[in-house]
């Protein structure tokens, strides 16, 4: 049963996995570095307990293919629309900027180390370095709920341009080559010809993947359901490969395009199982490929550190330039400023081509898991550090700039005086606009400050008296009339903003009633300590409207629905114990 020994391994690499975990867990420590951790200790830089690798790196492959598909399930169409701006333009500077600015720093940086490099190894190390890790960055921004926020949209659309830069890069290797002779004329042709097979591809996923999925969810049977839902998402990687795209955009994509059809839930939660496992395998996966000796690991983080602030900053750059925040902006950069997963496929291939000698290789191994590694924690920290820092970044001409000036002032009837009967909203998203029409139908003034700027054009555009801004920056909410609004409604989504938020408001306009949007009961108590009035939570208020509509099909007394809304909505304080009485 030789044959079957891979079986021990696997046992050995789920069991020591699910223990360091329980242990991280206790340290508040999240589970992606204890599978990366599980890595480093079975693989050659521990106890070399794992030798089929070439296993687990094809199991990982799997995983990252499949929680690309999921991820692609949460974005229709016409959101990557919405993208297109920061994937075209963010992501074409990111990468050029990037490749050279790093191109220049291991040029001079091996010359001062004694260990001169050609232009054109120079030139691979920095491409290969300024990709992102896609895997990483979007499991951490999605299970943090944060891919639907600012930060999280830009890393999307950057992410996507990446992984169709990948092919390029790849091309552009083989021309580093000492030993092949190529031309641009024939690095053209290999282009043209992928992007003419990969359109006819991805026009083949839009026409037909919305007939098969409602076609497989038609049949009724769970077991076809779940090998249909596999089929389609290995299937749309494998043709995407055939034209040498990368299997995890072709999986995006697929998803993407299912996301429109009414079956995209039934596909999502078929899927899920198998995508923890298999993503859980290609962390792991990360810390197997680290091979070094302790004697280079200073030199190896020093770095890594380095590549994660240059490209930590560029990347903001890019961001502020787009228009966003530098709060936004910071978060962002932080999110993609380490070395991506495709960055091992790059290195294999300049390694392959001797652009690379293998001691070079696995410095570079090394360096991008160490960046990987800290990532996690970049992200958690990310948002507290951006409040810290940005205030003290606004000298800077290209962040003190005042956004509003870009934008045609409202009508004169918009405009909000000291004194006069008015709410300001903060975030115009489907809650923010209904607020909106609502208070416009009863004659009520209103001021809106928004973070995205195209939403911002679109609706003064309208006539809204709408404000560009982040509102988490004072002079940004005294724009927006927040300094003598009577009351104030937060109707966007991230947490820690939202805190940030209230506490500023509080120090400006001590008597407006604030009304908090909250995604979960763990949020309440933080929310009432900073100065919220009322906080509305999303899914606690689902559930109320559900039994009020329940008893109102029984025809139960209208003053009996909202007496018992009231005791629920009571009950609800009273599982925070340390929450304060909402303010009077």
């Amino acid at each position: 049963m030789h044959e079957f020994d891979f079986l021990g391994e696997l046992v050995l690499i789920g069991a020591l996995a699910v223990a360091i975990i329980l242990v991280f867990q206790r340290l508040k420590i999240p589970p992606v570095i204890g599978l990366i951790f599980t890595g480093i200790i079975l693989g050659p830089s521990g106890i070399a307990a794992v030798y089929d690798q070439k296993l687990i790196s094809t199991l990982a492959e799997l995983g990252v293919i499949l929680l690309l598909f999921t991820i692609g399930l949460e974005f229709s169409l016409d959101d990557l629309k919405k993208l297109k701006k920061i994937v075209l333009v963010g992501g074409t500077v990111q990468i050029l900027l990037t490749g050279l600015a790093i191109s220049f720093l291991s040029y001079w940086f091996m010359l001062l180390m004694g260990r001169g490099i050609t232009l054109s190894a120079a030139a691979f190390l920095g491409f290969t370095f300024s990709v992102s890790s896609t895997a990483i960055c979007l499991k951490i921004l999605s299970a943090r709920d944060e891919l639907a926020l600012p930060h999280g949209r830009i890393a999307l659309g950057i992410l996507i341009f990446q992984d169709i830069a990948i092919v390029p890069l790849m091309i552009g290797i083989n021309l580093l080559n000492p030993e092949v002779a190529s031309s641009f004329e024939v690095l053209a042709k290999k282009i043209g010809i992928i992007v003419l097979f990969a359109s006819g591809i991805f026009i083949s996923f839009r026409l037909l993947m919305p007939k098969m999925v409602r076609l497989i969810a038609s049949l009724h049977a769970r077991e076809v359901l779940v090998i249909g839902a596999l089929v389609i998402c290995f299937g749309a990687a494998y043709l995407t490969s055939l034209v040498g795209l990368s299997l995890a955009l072709g999986s995006f994509v697929a998803g993407m395009i299912i996301a429109s059809t009414d079956e995209s839930h039934q596909i999502s939660v078929t899927i899920d199982p198998f995508r923890e496992a298999f993503s859980s395998i290609f962390f792991i996966s990360v810390g197997l490929l680290l091979d070094i000796r302790m004697v280079n690991l200073p030199l190896f983080v020093s770095i890594a550190l380095l590549v994660l602030l240059v490209k930590g900053l560029l990347v903001a750059g890019i961001s502020l330039s787009l228009g966003n925040s530098l709060r936004v902006s910071m978060m962002a950069g932080m999110a993609l400023a380490q070395i991506g997963e495709f960055s091992f496929v790059l290195a294999e291939t300049g390694l392959k081509n001797n652009v690379i000698n293998h001691e070079v290789f696995q410095a570079m191994l090394a360096i991008s898991v160490v960046t990987m590694i800290v990532t996690p924690a970049m992200i958690a920290f990310a948002p507290r550090f951006a409040d810290q820092v940005a205030p003290a970044l606004g000298f800077i001409p290209l962040v003190s700039k005042d956004s509003s000036t870009l934008f045609v002032r409202p009508p004169d009837s918009t405009i909000i005086c000291a004194g006069e009967i008015h709410a300001a909203i903060i975030g115009f998203g489907l809650n923010g606009q209904n607020v909106a029409a609502v208070l416009h139908a009863t004659n009520i003034s209103y001021s809106v400050l928004e973070i995205d700027r195209d939403m911002v054009k679109t609706m003064r555009k309208k006539g809204e008296p709408i404000f560009y801004g982040d509102c988490t920056d004072k002079k940004a909410l005294l724009r927006a009339g927040i300094d003598h609004a009577r009351a104030v409604v937060l109707g966007i989504s991230d947490a820690t903003a939202i805190r940030k938020s209230i506490t500023i408001i509080r120090e400006i306009n001590k008597k407006a009633f604030i009304i908090v949007r909250a995604r979960t009961l763990d949020d309440v108590a933080a929310l009432y300590k900073v100065g919220a009035d009322v906080v509305v939570t999303e899914k606690f208020e689902t559930s109320i409207q559900i039994f009020s509509l329940l008893l109102n099909h029984f025809t139960v007394d209208p003053e009996l629905i909202l007496e018992q809304q009231e005791i629920i909505r009571r009950e609800c304080e009273k599982i925070f114990s340390s929450t304060p009485a909402p303010r009077k």
